[in-house]
């Protein structure tokens, strides 16, 4: 194998000169802005797959559009800082320039992969595809593929079933569950309107109530969907179980000193639009009644690409513990969870999949995760 680094002022002229230099056949190992106006890209030639590649699986910034400049890696590529010195104009500029040159790198990386044809390039491929088939971001396919190949022996990187098992593994150190209503606590669950939060809420409510016999209590601040509150009541009326409605924060903090006594108190709030700003404050006003409260935020399994990452980026600004998703049912491609997950950086706490209370509810498991995003 050799290796060599190429510097230019440009990506583009890099790729030209490994081209020349190495051919069609070149690997492209890693990428990045050396200084203003220098790129160093680092190739390979009769690529080692055993050799290790420095790269991270959890930097959280795969899950950004491709017309934002979030510092980070989308795999190899690494996005460039721009110089605080240039007035915003320059800015824009340098941005349009330098993200046109990484989505050409990243087309002539995709190019030289392809055309190898060799059986290594192949089952990158199709497991590729398989893992973006299931929904998972294909920047984060092809950072889990990369750490998955550079970590394993040569005469392992043809082996699917091989693979599969060992890139498992990765995802699952990248993952985490916790289950927060295993100890006494108050419980605050959030997320954008219609994902089902008050009725995980009654289903967790029940399950402890019924089943565990510990005391709880359910508190609402929904008071802006209609009958919301009221359904809330039903479901309590028929646990014995007592709900307040809680017009505002001030309100909130005298229900939860008033069920102190309680094991668990389970905290039901109106659906937010991450791009509403006062709700959000909102939210962050409960944040501020006691250190002891912890936020579960309740997604959609079905909600797709940036409306996820919007909704987990702006509710990321509250004291997020554990994340819930919903509507497993409604679909079987489950790579968003993962998505989901890997940028938050939090563990996943419930899965639902229906409307039955208590029954479409369980408490998430690394295994149970694995077989979703990676089915057998």
């Amino acid at each position: 194998m050799h290796i060599k680094r190429f510097t230019a002022p440009t990506v583009k002229d890099s790729m030209k000169a490994i081209k020349t230099e190495f051919g069609e056949n070149a690997l492209i190992l890693s990428t990045k802005r050396i200084s203003a106006g220098a790129y160093e890209v680092v190739a390979a030639i009769d690529y080692d797959l055993s050799n290790p590649v420095n790269l991270n699986l959890a930097d959280g910034t795969f899950g950004t559009s491709q017309t934002s400049v979030i510092p980070g890696n989308f795999g190899n590529v690494t996005l460039p800082k721009v110089q605080a010195k240039e007035n915003p104009k320059a800015q824009s500029e340098t941005i349009k320039r330098e993200l046109k040159e990484l989505r050409e790198l990243k087309e002539l990386c995709k190019t030289m992969i392809s055309s190898t044809n060799t059986p290594v390039s192949e089952v990158f491929v199709k497991l590729e595809e398989e893992l973006v088939k299931n929904g998972i971001d294909k920047r984060l396919a092809e950072r889990i593929l990369i750490n998955s190949f550079s970590a394993i022996s040569k005469d392992k990187t043809s082996d699917v079933a091989y693979l599969k098992s060992f890139m498992k593994n990765k995802i699952s150190e990248k993952i985490s569950v916790a289950d927060p209503l295993g100890s006494k606590g108050i419980v605050s669950f959030v997320g954008p309107a219609g994902v089902g939060k008050t009725t995980t809420i009654a289903k967790l409510a029940a399950i402890h109530a019924l089943k565990k016999k510990r005391r709880v209590a359910l508190l609402t601040m929904d008071t802006y969907r209609i009958a919301a509150a009221d359904q809330l009541k039903v479901y309590g009326k028929i646990m014995g179980i007592p709900v307040e409605v809680a017009k505002n924060t001030r309100e909130l903090a005298s229900y939860i000193g008033l069920h102190n006594d309680k094991d668990l108190i389970l905290i039901d709030t109106a659906g937010r639009s991450q791009k509403d700003a006062s709700r959000m404050r909102e939210l962050n006003d409960i944040a501020s009644i006691s250190p002891k409260i912890k936020f579960n935020l309740v997604l959609s399994s079905q909600t797709r690409d940036e409306v996820l990452y919007d909704s987990v980026k702006s509710f990321n600004a509250l004291p997020i513990d554990s994340l819930t998703f919903t509507k497993l049912d409604e679909g079987n491609v489950y790579g968003p969870i993962l998505n989901a997950m890997i940028l938050a950086k939090k563990p996943l706490a419930y899965l639902t999949s229906g409307q039955r209370v208590p029954e479409d509810i369980e408490i998430a498991t690394k295994e149970r995760l694995l077989n979703f995003f990676m089915p057998n």
